[in-house]
This record gives structure tokens, sequence and C-alpha cells, in this order.
């Protein structure tokens, strides 16, 4: 980038916009697993649920995920792992798992451009179908902008804490 382009573009992120051109996304290797899990235990910090499992436990649970049809997907900005894309792709629809973007990369159309990048260039014309965890009103306000309505409500029981079953 010359001169004129790199003040452009800080000028632009000052002003909440990405150089969306810095931004990738790219399909997820084994050697990110352990990546992966981190991020998602920032996921599950920022939507609030449970904090229970270790780091081996979230290993684990990734790869679980990956061998069982669930595909990831690492959002990078130059060098930088900035966020992921947890999915499966179902008959009718492509279900959202899990969705991350650093907090220093959030509100500058990352998550936009990610999303944007999953339903023009992967899943062209395919219904996307996600779960928001309640009490996430930013959470469900960025889903409600990139034009998703509430479709059904989801209640769930347990006997007892089951650390398996966070996102």
């Amino acid at each position: 980038m010359g001169p004129h382009t790199i003040a452009a573009a800080e000028r632009a992120v000052r002003r909440g916009f990405p150089v969306i051109d810095a931004v990738r996304v790219r399909p997820a290797s084994k050697v990110d697993v352990p990546i992966l899990a981190a991020m998602n235990r920032e996921l599950i910090a920022t939507e609030g649920g449970p904090a229970s499992l270790t780091s081996g436990q979230l290993v684990t649970r990734m790869r679980a995920f990956l061998e069982s049809g669930y595909e990831a997907h690492m959002i990078e900005s130059g060098d930088d792992l900035i966020g992921y894309l947890l999915f499966r792709r179902d008959v009718d629809h492509v279900f959202v798992r899990q969705f991350y973007v650093a907090a220093g990369q959030r509100r500058a159309g990352v998550g936009r451009y990610a999303f944007r990048w999953l339903t023009e260039k992967l899943c062209p014309g395919t219904r996307v179908v996600l779960q928001v965890r309640t009490g996430s009103e930013q959470v469900l306000r960025f889903w409600e902008a990139l034009g998703f309505e509430v479709s059904f409500t989801a209640l769930e029981w347990s006997p007892a804490p089951d650390d398996a079953q966070v996102r």
C-alpha cells in the first residue's frame, strides 16, 4: 500500500469501517483446533455462557465438531487470526453453531464481511439458521441488522449442568 492508501485506510478504520481487502476467510485445518478452542472460550465469555470447560475439553469438543460434519473457517486480517465460523450444511439450510469476531475487531464490519462471505461465496442462496443465547442483546442486534428474524424459541431443561452442551 502506498502512503495515500495507508492514510485512507487509517481514516476508514477510525470511522469504524475496516479495510476489508485485508480480511480473509480460509478453511481451518487440524493445526487450528487449539486456536479455535481458545477463541471459543472467548465466545462463551462474551455471550455469558457457562465457562466451566477446561482448555483440553474445549479442544476435544472442537475436534468432535469437525469430525461430525461441522466446518470451521478462520477469519484473518494480515497475519492475525481475528475470528472464526463453525457451521454445518444441512439438507435445506446452513446451521451456524459458532460465529466469533475478536473484541478489538467488532463494530468495524468484519462480522458483516464474514457473514456475506458465507452467504455469497460458500453457500449462496442457502437459508441460514442460528441460535443466540438469551441475554446477548448486542449479539441479537447484530444478527437482526443482517436481516435475521426470530423464528422459534428453544427452551432447555437439564437435570444437572451439562457443560458438554455449551456453545
